[in-house]
């Protein structure tokens, strides 16, 4: 236990940023300040799908409904934590959002390590 204990104990805290589509067919992007984490998961809390492009430039190549890495499917309500999740601990680079219909709305949950 001395060791699960070692592994989580200086865990930054956690931050969560909402991301709201408010234009159907428009790029967003995000990225946490403090990457690489040791946590970060991004979940669709909305109830439209939303195309994810993992990119190095989220201006010259942001995601689109033909140029995308994956698809995070929708809840059935808003918030119903059924929208579909993706695990990028460790991840570097920059993250584009886009969906087809406006009001789609995304979850980007991180956490960082101390002292980093």
């Amino acid at each position: 236990m001395a060791t699960q204990n070692e592994l989580f104990h200086n865990f930054g805290a956690s931050t969560n940023n909402i991301l709201n589509m408010t234009t159907a067919g428009t790029a967003y992007s995000m990225a946490a300040t403090n990457m690489p984490p040791a946590f970060c998961m991004v979940q669709n809390v909305g109830t439209s799908p939303v195309y994810v492009r993992l990119t190095d430039d989220e201006i010259g190549n942001p995601a689109s409904s033909s140029n995308y890495t994956l698809i995070l499917a929708a809840g059935t309500t808003a918030a119903d934590g059924q929208g579909g999740t993706l695990n990028l601990a460790g991840y570097t680079e920059k993250l584009s959002f886009i969906s087809d219909t406006a009001g789609a709305k995304i979850n980007l949950s991180y956490s960082g390590r101390q002292g980093n």
